[in-house]
């Protein structure tokens, strides 16, 4: 489903909030053939000066300028030389110029100028610089509802303002809702935009043109008289999205994705987010309604709602108020399952008494396992001699005990962790430090045993029976794998006698600390390239070359021109150097898959906890950063949230084995 919104110059490389399918090589490849393709546009057009790339989309480029003599800042939209022999292409980008010049609103991006200069069809966009609301939710987690309802209503604002110009969007998502920097929404990216009558209509009519998770039923039919609610509901399903972090319908291709949206429920926010107000919640199912005759019909009846839902009123256009909206489909307690659908996941309700008396019994069971010490953090030293039962070989080094484990004739080592207590998350001060890493005080009760670098190529190819891997070597790390393929792997290690599964996000963390209480666990607590492959040199320099996510974009484009540059790829497991519990490649490299759900909160816990892992969570945890990440983001405590079903080409996993 084609779409112009602009994406970073190097979709391949890691980011929060972009899901990358390409392998790196094809996409530097694709990106070297654009560059000799078409020829670099002039440094100033129609008096703006080009400044730097702030986005490559499917027919635009959109570059950051400075009008030379009024020296505004502004976005410089050209049409790309290698579309712009196609009348399609030609004739829609100069149809969106048309419909932004028709709305002049403080929730829309405002259009200054438009033309062709000397063969550069270009659009003067508003400068809008605080990102998007997809790279927002990436990067932060869902939005509390109160944000996610301030956000809806300037968008529908906008909306209504586009609606009152005779204009349908056609292509809202939050990837197209940008951020000023007081942090209002302004909808950009009219490139589907036409006339509510359909009288501009182009060669494009009956295909269903947009993006496949906030596409309306009519729209992925390709109907031909689609309107403002199918706007209205992609405004639904950009609310579902801030609320949960994850979108109401996904898949691994957009055939799946549009069977879902036209042949499942639509899911309820509570799934995931259980604190979300009913009245909310109804807000979102009317929206979301396949049939657009009961949808909300024009923008002004969702903001009137959306007020309204704010304030704890009744609301006007739905049947529910907000204690008749209590009775929508019963989902407390009711979590996703790893892998399933928003629309499908069910879990049964298990009673809160039940869970709180099997806690203390727990609690009372491990009572006087060791305090806290000075620095947050003490082992057991009860320990067993015994290999267990699915080593080939083991013993005792500098770290402690280990175990090799083998496969055919592939091998891989793992090292003993015994229970202890930790300080999990980073201090107020830490350098690179986000909201969500609030420190707290875990125990862990009971030992395991934990793989000494990422499980390798030759390794999963020897249990799985065949490789996924973009970038390939029997001694590399496995990437492309999802969560769920990495835990069928950990299953699949039973036909060889071994209990294993991907280590808690708290097992993890104390497994790469081993003791330290600093952002890297290596001897020097600020700086983790003894013990990590990530970003240095050039690479390093590129991302401190600004901030957020233009320092994002300046890492995506130095890649993209230095491609045939060593270092810019996975390194073999476990050959950097190790901590304290002879564990590698925590820092860096690939990031790795964790056991637990993506909590959707800014925090994760601020009291003291045993043995926690988190299922509360459209999303799975992945944890230590990537070879392409600077330091700072490959901390002890750096925490990432993916999608289940995500396969990128740096994601990995490493195994633990629980004591028994």
């Amino acid at each position: 489903m084609p779409s112009d919104d602009p994406q970073p110059s190097r979709p391949s490389v890691p980011s929060t909030a972009e899901m990358p399918t390409l392998p790196l090589d094809q996409v530097v490849q694709q990106q070297a053939g654009s560059a000799a393709a078409s020829k670099e546009p002039p440094e100033i057009i129609a008096g703006y000066r080009r400044t730097r790339t702030l986005g490559i989309g499917g027919m635009a480029v959109v570059y950051e300028a400075v009008h030379t003599h009024l020296d505004r800042k502004i976005a410089l939209k050209l049409l790309k030389p290698t579309v712009a022999d196609s009348a399609d292409f030609h004739l829609r980008f100069l149809r969106e110029s048309h419909a932004m010049a028709q709305v002049s609103h403080a929730n829309v991006v405002g259009i200054y100028d438009a033309g062709d200069a000397d063969g550069h069809l270009y659009m003067a966009l508003e400068y809008v610089a605080g990102g998007d609301l997809a790279r927002l939710v990436k990067r932060r987690g869902p939005l509390p509802t109160d944000d996610a309802l301030k956000m809806m209503i300037g968008c529908a604002r906008g909306l209504d303002a586009i609606h009152a110009a005779g204009l349908v969007h056609r292509d809202i998502k939050p990837a197209n809702i940008f951020l000023d920097r007081d942090g209002n929404p302004k909808i950009g990216d009219l490139g589907l935009a036409r006339a509510a009558d359909g009288a501009d209509r182009m060669t494009m009519t009956g295909n269903s043109w947009g993006t496949p998770s906030y596409m309306s039923p009519e729209q992925v039919k390709g109907v031909a008289d689609i309107d403002i609610r199918s706007d209205i509901y992609a405004l639904g399903a950009t609310l579902y999205f801030l609320l949960t972090g994850t979108e109401p319908f996904s898949g691994e291709t957009s055939f799946v994705i549009t069977h879902r949206v036209l042949s499942e429920p639509s899911p309820d926010p509570r799934i995931f987010n259980q604190t979300i107000p009913p009245a909310v919640a109804a807000v979102v199912a009317k929206a979301l309604t396949k049939d657009r005759a009961k949808r909300y019909t024009t923008p002004q009846e969702l903001i009137e709602d959306l007020e309204r839902a704010r304030g704890g009123q009744r609301l006007l256009h739905t049947a529910a108020s907000p204690a008749a909206a209590a009775a929508l489909a019963p989902i407390a307690g009711a979590l996703p399952r790893k892998g399933t659908t928003a629309a499908t996941a069910r879990v049964p309700t298990i009673d809160p008494f039940i869970l709180k008396l099997l806690a203390l019994l727990v609690v009372g069971g491990v009572l006087g396992l060791g305090w806290w010490s000075m620095q947050g953090f003490t082992v057991s030293t009860k320990t067993t001699s015994a290999l267990p039962a699915w080593a080939a070989d083991g013993g005792k080094d500098a770290s402690g005990r280990w175990a090799s484990l083998r496969v055919g004739s592939a091998t891989a080592k793992l090292h003993y962790c015994p229970p202890g207590v930790f300080l999990m998350g980073s201090p107020a001060l830490e350098s690179g430090r986000v909201e969500a890493e609030s420190q707290h005080q875990v125990t862990l009760t009971r030992g395991f045993w934990v793989a000494d670098g990422e499980c390798a190529q030759d390794l999963y190819d020897a249990v799985v029976g065949m490789n996924p891997s973009t970038h390939k070597g029997p001694r590399l790390p496995v990437d492309s794998v999802s969560w769920q393929e990495a835990t069928d792997f950990c299953a699949a290690l039973a036909k060889h006698g071994v209990s294993a599964r991907l280590p808690t996000e708290a097992e993890w963390e104390y497994a790469c600390r081993a003791g330290s209480t600093g952002a890297f666990a290596g001897k020097d607590a600020n700086d983790g390239s003894s013990l990590g492959w990530m970003a240095n040199g050039g690479l390093l320099q590129a991302w401190r070359s600004s901030s957020g996510d233009e320092a994002e974009a300046a890492a995506k484009r130095w890649c993209v021109q230095h491609a045939d540059e060593p270092g810019l790829d996975t390194h073999q497991v476990a050959t950097l150097g190790a901590n304290a519990f002879g564990l590698s490649d925590l820092h860096g490299n690939v990031l790795e898959w964790c056991r637990d759900a993506w909590d959707g909160r800014s925090a994760y816990g601020v009291e003291p906890r045993q043995d926690p892992e988190s299922t509360d969570g459209g999303l799975s945890v992945a944890r230590g950063g990537c070879w392409f990440f600077p330091p700072e983001r490959c901390r002890s405590a750096t925490r990432l949230g993916l999608p289940a079903t995500a396969t990128l080409s740096y994601v990995g996993f490493r195994f633990v084995v629980p004591e028994r």
